[in-house]
Order: structure tokens, then sequence, then C-alpha cells
């Protein structure tokens, strides 16, 4: 919300302050009358095509009448649209601390007073911050591949009626456009792990894509990767176990290329086995791409009643005894890996409050969520705003589980992050901060990384379906502070 430099005083609290000085004679200066105004800017000041971006917005509400504003809306061109709006900094004169929040998935959407439009004079935003004040909303933005030029965001208050009207005021943001990539951009997975029998070869397929304008041309080579110390490319080095075609080639814009991966377990003892591929490219922002393999060799026959192999995924049906799981930090090439049909959400529908689980989601791909752990009054709080699922508390046992109800998923992505929700006297806290992240997988896989923004990704396509992960932030911070696990723009789909 938009908060005020006078926790104390509304517009209602001066008035009546005034009335009853006039009733025993005290003087009392009479209050300023003035139109609402909005004043903000906006971090970034650009967008990028194709994609859902999230602008910082730091907006004031300023009136010297002391008003507020009873809604406050984000308008679009036609074809742009909302995908979440998220309050930080909850200040508020009123008893509807929760506005609602309308309008997301259109071009017009926002908050609202509890009651919209039946209104009780009291605005929900109130007016006039403190200069220099911080007071920070999150706009998501979903922009069309097609739209170009400047995108202009109109800001909306509508005022309580405090002061003279018109009681409206609109801040117009301009946001400029990136437009399109014009070099090569290499797009590939962030690493691979393949599980298998100890007698047989298994080949995997590595989609090298360019999702930047011109031709990408790469070579690919192998080094020896222990998992601590990052892979020297520049040291190649051969793996008997490991062979790939082709070697190298060229890559269109938009387009992708096939790489043949052949691991060959008649060859090793049983165990782990780990080497990095190296992608040389004229990708100028990533020259040289390393990425972590993974071959992990069962020493028992897959019938084996005591088999373990396959990063525990118990789908043998297929005969072959052997699962390949890739994983991805970049949505681009996570996408160019997901067959046509999947299906995003954006969790846009959310209301705000306590929730309890599960909660059922998804139509073609079904699956259903649930928190961790569960309290009398729910199990989710699903914070102002739209567009990220949370759970109660922040800890090292709080959790948020997707598990798969419906078709076979072999592909899932989104955004993670953490997030903190109720530290009132640091904006920063309030934002983002750096946060350890651990994703597992039902078959036992594990993925930590370290979050610093929510359009950081991870993405997960394997050979084999995959049934439930698990998201967390399980990691204090120095002060010992938890940060809220959250999720969104989830994909769900299958392999291509």
């Amino acid at each position: 919300m938009i908060a005020s430099s006078f926790p104390r005083f509304h517009a209602r609290t001066l008035r009546a302050a005034a009335l009853a000085a006039a009733c025993f004679g005290t003087a009392f200066a009479p209050l300023a009358h003035a139109d609402i105004a909005v004043t903000g800017t906006s971090t970034p000041t650009t967008y990028a095509r194709g994609r859902i971006n999230a602008f910082l917005l730091d907006l004031h509400v300023v009136s010297n009448a002391f008003g507020g504003a009873d809604a406050l809306t984000f308008q679009l061109p036609a074809g742009v649209t909302l995908s979440a709006v998220r309050k930080r900094n909850t200040f508020t004169f009123c008893s509807d601390i929760h506005p609602l929040v309308n309008g997301m998935g259109t071009s017009d959407g926002g908050w609202y007073q509890l009651g919209w439009p039946a209104l009780d004079g009291c605005g929900s935003f109130a007016g006039s911050p403190d200069p220099g004040e911080e007071q920070i909303v999150i706009v998501d933005i979903d922009v069309p591949a097609g739209y170009t030029g400047d995108l202009p965001l109109t800001v909306h208050a509508l005022g309580d009626g405090n002061g003279d009207p018109p009681s409206e005021a609109d801040l117009v943001l301009t946001l400029g456009d990136e437009g399109a990539p014009t070099q090569p951009i290499l797009a590939v997975a962030s690493k691979l792990a393949l599980a298998t029998q100890g007698d047989m070869q298994s080949v995997q397929t590595l989609a090298i894509g360019n999702t930047g304008a011109g031709t990408l041309d790469y070579t690919i080579t192998t080094t020896l990767n222990d998992g601590v110390t990052p892979p020297d490319c520049g040291t190649p080095v051969i793996e008997p176990w490991l062979t790939f075609a082709p070697a190298s080639g060229a890559v269109a814009a938009g387009a992708h290329a096939d790489v043949a991966l052949t691991f060959d377990a008649s060859i090793v003892t049983a165990g782990t086995h780990t080497a990095a591929l190296c992608i040389a490219s004229n990708d100028p922002a990533e020259p040289m791409r390393a990425i972590p393999l993974q071959f992990s060799v069962a020493a028992v026959s897959c019938a084996s009643p005591s088999n373990i192999f396959a990063n525990g995924f118990d789908d043998d049906a297929d005969g072959t005894c052997a699962n390949a799981l890739r994983t991805f930090d970049d949505r681009d090439a996570f996408l160019a890996a997901v067959a046509p049909g999947y299906e995003t959400n954006a969790f846009t529908a959310l209301r705000t409050g306590y929730v309890h689980g599960p909660l059922p989601f998804g139509n073609a791909y079904p699956y259903a969520v649930t928190a961790a752990p569960s309290y009398d009054i729910g199990d989710f709080y699903l914070f102002d705003g739209a567009g990220e699922l949370s759970t109660v508390s922040a800890g090292d046992t709080s959790a948020l589980t997707i598990t798969f109800t419906g078709a076979p998923v072999t592909a899932i992505g989104g955004n993670v992050w953490g997030q903190m929700f109720q530290n009132l006297t640091s904006i920063e806290m309030n934002l983002q901060p750096p946060t350890a992240i651990r994703i597992e997988l039902a078959d036992g896989t594990v993925e930590t990384f370290t979050a610093t923004s929510q359009q950081d990704f991870r993405g997960f396509v394997s050979t084999r379906p995959i049934h439930a992960l698990t998201f967390s932030a399980p990691v204090a911070d120095g002060d010992g502070n938890y940060v809220w696990g959250v999720f969104d723009n989830l994909v769900v789909g299958s392999a291509r």
C-alpha cells in the first residue's frame, strides 16, 4: 500500500478535531484543499518482448487534504496484460487492509477497496508520504513478442473524496523497447544427469538453440568436472564413455539443433561418473558455456527388486532402465525442449488471505499444490496482490509441493525466488534478497541455487514422468531470518 507520513491522523480524525475545536472555542487552522496526485518512477525503464517483465514502481499518492485512494489501477495498451500486482509496506488507516485484486490477465486492473464499488469513504491508500520515502509496488507485465515501440503504463488513482474535486489522478510511466536481439544467443540446458544400468548404451538428445539474431556457430568438446571447481574448458579431456555428434554446427535465429549424446555404461564400473560439455560459440555474451554431466551406472539389472538406479523414477515400462534429466536456468532454452501444448499458470486468480490446501490447478496436466507446515487457519497465505504462491510461515520446514495427478508430466519449470513479506522497516528486505533455494524431485534429485530476483528460473525435462517436486528456502540469513520461498509462471507439459 501507499503509506502516509501521518500514521496517526486520517482525514476523518482531522475533521473531527476541527469540529471539536470549534465547539470549545479553540482556534484550528482549516485543512488545505488540493487535488489528489500520483508521482513515481520505474525500475527498470525498459521491457523485453515476448515475456513477463517485472517492474518495481516507487509510487506516491500526494494530497495536501490528506486524501487517500479507494482504487489504484494500472492501464496498458491493447494486447499487453497484467500478470501480477504485488504490494509492499502495508500501511493503512482502514480496516480493509487487504484490497481486492481484479483484472489480472487483462490490460486494466489493480487494487480496489473491499466492498467496491460501494465504498465507505476511507481510502485504502493513504496520501502524502514523507519526501524521499520509498513506497514500492511490483507489477508484472506480459508483453507479447509482436509488440514494439514505447509501452505506456498508466497508474490511475481514484481518490476517497477528501479535498476538492476532481478526486482522480494519472501517472504515465513510459517503458522503452529493448528491441530485438542483434547477435546470436546460445540457449541450452544448464546441466544433464543420466542414470542407467551397467551393460547398456543410452542415447540422449541435447538441443542447442539460438534465441538471438543471425547464425549461431558452435563447437563441442569435453573436459573434467569434479563438481567442486569450475570446469576448465581450456583443457579438453576425452571421456571414453561419452561420444557426441555432430561436434559442431550452425543454428539459424529462432531454431535449434539436436546433438546426440551416447553414454556407454558397458565400459565403466558401477557408480557415478562426471564430465562437462564445453560449447564454444559466437554468442558475444557467453562465448564458452560449460554444462556439467553426471552419469550414474547401477551394478544390478533393471528387473532386480533391489534396483535403486534411474534417480528413483519408478516407471520402467519402456524396458530401457534409463532416465535422463535436463536442468535449465534459462526459460527460452527450457521452452525449446518442451512439446507444444504445455500449460502456463501465472496464478492470477488467487484471492488474498489464509487458505487450506491442497489447491488444484491445471487442465491437460492437472496438479495439486500443498504447503507445509499446516495450521488451523490455513496452509497457505496468499499475500496482497496476485501471481505467487507462498506458505503461511517462513522457516527451515516450510515448503510448497506440487503433485501431478493426471497426464504424465515430463517437463516443468518456473520462476523461483526468495521473498520477504512482513518487514515494514526496510524496503530492501521487502523485495527479493539473495536466497538459497532448494528444489527436490520425488526421485530424490535435488537442485540448489541462490536466487537474487523473481526472474530466476529453473526447469526440468525428463525422459520419465516427474511425479512431484518440492520448493523451499531452508537456510536462514546471517541474522537468523528466514525468507519465504515462492514460485510463479509455472510451465507444465511434456518433453519435446
